[in-house]
């Protein structure tokens, strides 16, 4: 019978067999892709797409794609022989939107997806408010904001291109 993971500290501690099948599914940082490109490949360099921030900008010698962010298994793959396994978006379309959409017709969809995300976004941070302050002495709804805070400032700094630092300084 498997051992439940243990709570200690906030944080669930994981199984090596756990931690080994998540590693196996789990996307890449853009840190990682290019770390594990450097040691064989020095002319690969991998950024944020600055397009589509979900996206990574691969650049090689004499070539620049985008491609949406791989496991370590495919982008080794990619890696080897130059092309990557097509993989489709959350609704059903490829990332570039393939299925014979026009880029402006994909460009109102996310539009939309993303003023219906921002609005839900302001639902779910009025409940966590609420909670937050029924629980003041509990630090746990300030880290919730963190990585809120961080991950706007990201997404912002993506699509403005510029570093997080600028987007920081300005607030």
């Amino acid at each position: 019978m498997a051992k439940k993971a243990k709570k200690a500290d906030g944080y669930i501690d994981l199984s090596a067999a756990q931690k080994a099948q998540h590693e196996a599914w789990r996307p890449l940082t853009v840190h990682e892709a290019n770390r594990l490109a450097k040691s064989r490949w020095k002319t690969v360099k991998v950024r944020r797409d600055p397009e589509d921030a979900r996206l990574w900008r691969v650049e090689r010698p004499g070539s620049v794609q985008a491609h949406e962010p791989m496991t370590r298994e495919a982008w080794l793959a990619f890696l080897e022989t130059g092309e990557a396994t097509p993989t489709k978006s959350a609704q059903g379309g490829s990332a570039s939107g393939g299925d014979g959409q026009t880029a402006a017709e994909v460009y109102a969809e996310r539009r939309r997806d993303i003023d219906r995300l921002l609005e839900w976004l302001g639902q779910e941070l009025r409940k966590h408010e609420k909670e937050a302050r029924a629980k003041p002495r509990n630090w746990g709804a300030s880290g919730d904001l963190y990585r809120v805070r961080s991950g706007l400032i990201e997404v912002l700094a993506a699509l403005r291109g510029v570093e997080i630092e600028d987007i920081e300084r300005c607030l």
